[in-house]
C-alpha cells in the first residue's frame, strides 16, 4: 500500500502548461480508444440485458435443480462484471492519463478478480456435476444443499485470492510519450511498477495463471470423459436400432403364419401328412421369433441400463460450449498480462496506436465470456429462448 502513496503527482509540482498538455494527451487517447469504447459498450448492453434474464428464468420460472442453481450463481457473477466493471473500464479508457481516484481503482480491481475467480470455480463445480450425472449415474449425486455450500466456499476462495489486488493496484504514475520533449506523467489504474513490489505482482499474477491452467486441465479432462461416455451411449443405441425395427415385423409374421396354419389345419383335418407339414411349419417359426423377441428385450434393457437422460445430454452440450467460450475469452487476457509484466513497462511505452487499441481490448477479453453466456443459453435452450422473446414482445 505504501508504494502507492507517492504515485499521484501533486498539483504543486505541475505547471499550468503541463496540466494542459496532460489533458490534451488524455483526450487524444480517448479519441484513439473509440473502437474499444464502442466494443465494451456493446458487450456491456448484451450482458446487462441477458444475465438478469438468466437469473430470473432459472431462479424463478424453472424448477430448482443443482444445475439451474449453479447457472444462477454464474449469471450473478456475470451481472457484477457487466454492470460494474465494464462501465469502470470505459471510464478508465476515457481517463487514460487522468484516473486519479485511488480508492475506486483498488476496489474495482479487487471486485473484478473476485467475480472472475468466482466464475471459474462455478464452472468447475458445474463440470463436476455434469460428470456425476453422465458418467457416475449410480453414485450419489450433488444436491442443491451441497451446491449452496460449495458456492459459499467459492466466494471465500475468491476473496482469498483477490485481496492482494487492493495492495498492488492503484492510480500509478505512467510516462506520457509526447512530441514536446516534456517529462509528462499521467495516472492510470494499473498494477504498481515499483521495484519493491514486483515480486508480489509476479506472485499474484503467477498464482492466477496457474489457477487458470489448472482449471483448464480439469475442465478438458472432465468434459472429454463426458463426451466419450455420451458417444459410447449413442453408439450402443445405433447398434440396437436396426434390430428393434425388425422385431415388430417378426410379430406380424408370427400372427399371419399362425393364422395360415390354423386354416390349413381345418382344411386338412383328415390328412395326416398335411397336419404334419402344418405342425412343422408352425413349429419352425417359434425359435426365430423368440430370438428376435429376446434381441428386442435386450435393446430395450440396454437403453434403460444406460440411464443417460437426453435432457442431461442437452444441458451438458450447452455447458461444453460455455466452457469453450470461457477458455477462448481468457487466453488473450492472461497472455497479454504476462507479456506486460515481463516487459516491465506501461503499454504506452512500447506499443503503437493500433497496438494500444488491441491491447486494451485483449487485456480485458475475459469480459466477453460474461456477456455471451446468456446468449449461449438462448441459442441452445429453446425454452429459455421462447421465454426471452416472449418477454421482449410483452414489453413492446
Amino acid at each position: 500500500m505504501a508504494a502507492n502513496n507517492s504515485t499521484i503527482p501533486s498539483n504543486d509540482t505541475l505547471s499550468p502548461d503541463h496540466d494542459v498538455f496532460i489533458q490534451e494527451w488524455n483526450d487524444k487517447m480517448a479519441r484513439l480508444m473509440v473502437p474499444a469504447t464502442v466494443y465494451f459498450s456493446i458487450i456491456m448492453v448484451l450482458g446487462v440485458v441477458g444475465n438478469p434474464m438468466v437469473c430470473y428464468y432459472y431462479g424463478a420460472k424453472k424448477k430448482m435443480t443443482t444445475n439451474s442453481f449453479l447457472i444462477v450463481i454464474l449469471a450473478l457473477y456475470d451481472v457484477i462484471v457487466c454492470a460494474i466493471f465494464i462501465p469502470s473500464e470505459i471510464a478508465d479508457i476515457e481517463f487514460f492519463y487522468k484516473f486519479e481516484n485511488e480508492f475506486a481503482c483498488k476496489v474495482l480491481r479487487f471486485m473484478n478478480y473476485f467475480a472472475q475467480i468466482g466464475s471459474i470455480f462455478t464452472l468447475a463445480v458445474i463440470a463436476i456435476d455434469r460428470f456425476k450425472k453422465i458418467c457416475r449415474l449410480t453414485k450419489p449425486q450433488m444436491g442443491i444443499r451441497t451446491a449452496k455450500f460449495v458456492s459459499l466456499g467459492s466466494i471465500g476462495i475468491a476473496i482469498l485470492l483477490s485481496w492482494p489486488a487492493l495492495a498492488i493496484y492503484g492510480s500509478i504514475q505512467v510516462p506520457i510519450p509526447n512530441t514536446h520533449g516534456l517529462d509528462l506523467m499521467g495516472t492510470d489504474c494499473t498494477s504498481t511498477t515499483a521495484v519493491a513490489y514486483q515480486k508480489y505482482v509476479l506472485v499474484f499474477h503467477g498464482i492466477h495463471f496457474v489457477l487458470f491452467v489448472g482449471f483448464l486441465v480439469v475442465l478438458i479432462v472432465l468434459y472429454s470423459i463426458i463426451g466419450h461416455t455420451i458417444f459410447s451411449h449413442k453408439k450402443r443405441l445405433m447398434m440396437y436400432k436396426p434390430r428393434t425395427k425388425r422385431a415388430p415385423l417378426s410379430t406380424e409374421v408370427e400372427t399371419s403364419l399362425t393364422d395360415c396354419s390354423h386354416t390349413a389345419d381345418d382344411k386338412l383335418k383328415g390328412n395326416e401328412k398335411g397336419v404334419m407339414k402344418t405342425l412343422v411349419a408352425t413349429k419352425s417359426l417359434f425359435p426365430k421369433i423368440d430370438r428376435h423377441s429376446i434381441e428386442f428385450k435386450k435393446s430395450t434393457n440396454a437403453q434403460k441400463e444406460s440411464g443417460i437422460d437426453s435432457q442431461a445430454v442437452k444441458i451438458t452440450l450447452v455447458m461444453v460450449i460455455v466452457n469453450i467460450v470461457f477458455i477462448v475469452s481468457f487466453l488473450p487476457y492472461f497472455s497479454l498480462i504476462v507479456w506486460r509484466i515481463v516487459k516491465r513497462q506501461h503499454q504506452t511505452e512500447f506499443l503503437p496506436d493500433a497496438g494500444l487499441v488491441w491491447f486494451t481490448i485483449g487485456s480485458r477479453s475475459g469480459y466477453l465470456n460474461s456477456c455471451l453466456n446468456p446468449w449461449i443459453y438462448g441459442i441452445f435452450n429453446s425454452d429459455f429462448r421462447h421465454f426471452f422473446f416472449g418477454w421482449l414482445c410483452r414489453k413492446r
